[in-house]
């Protein structure tokens, strides 16, 4: 799964890279997202013509027609996402990418921090909005981070980041065929400390590596 992230790239930089229309609000850095608080989302909607849009939705999608006392949904598997109620919907119709600089896993009691690349460049997680509520999607985790998490985020790359936002993109079966497309991620896991385990701690050093005995 995907419970805690880091997202540090600034508006310039993200404004350049997504090929951003319209920056809403503005990105303040943080090195412990958790659910329910405010994270960064992408999405293309139609006023007189296409415009992809950065603002901000609540990690933890509950659907329009939930009832009081849905309890938030911050992941949704991505093998089984075109089907379940709560996700079928938003999937076809209001997907959205995350931009993260990597995201936070935990091997027993130990933290590990998965990013692309040294110097942990962005990169986008797949997600679907409902209400201004959001839920990323996770895949199973590739051998070689198996051992560390069963699942992991599914990382939209570049050359599909277009297709993912394309609200022309609707049919059941051309989301399921856009998601299997997604190829695996490959990524640089490190240990980190466990000040990570609490949400009062979020400052750079959290993306350290922990030094081995």
């Amino acid at each position: 799964m995907c419970g805690r992230f880091v997202l540090f790239g600034n508006d310039d930089d993200m404004q350049d890279l997504f090929e951003l229309d319209q920056l809403l609000g503005l990105t303040v850095p943080s090195y412990n997202i958790a659910p329910t608080q405010p994270i960064r989302v992408i999405m293309e909607h139609y006023a007189d013509r296409l415009v992809r849009v950065m603002t901000d939705a609540t990690w933890g999608l509950v659907p329009s027609w939930a009832k009081p006392g849905f309890r938030p949904m911050i992941n949704a598997r991505a093998e089984t996402v075109t089907e379940k109620p709560s996700f079928r919907g938003p999937v076809r119709h209001h997907r959205c990418l995350v931009p993260a600089n990597g995201y936070y896993e935990w091997q027993g009691k130990q933290p590990w921090f998965l990013s692309a690349d040294e110097g942990d460049p962005l990169m986008a997680f797949a997600g679907i909005c409902d209400s201004w509520t959001c839920a990323i999607l996770t895949r199973s985790a590739p051998d070689a981070l198996g051992t560390i998490h069963d699942r992991t985020p599914l990382i939209v790359p570049r050359e599909l980041w277009g297709a993912w936002l394309d609200p022309h993109l609707d049919r059941p079966d051309e989301v399921r065929s856009l998601i299997d497309a997604v190829p695996e991620p490959h990524l640089l896991p490190r240990r980190v400390g466990r000040e990570v385990g609490s949400v009062k701690n979020n400052d750079p050093s959290l993306i350290s590596p922990l030094e081995r005995a």
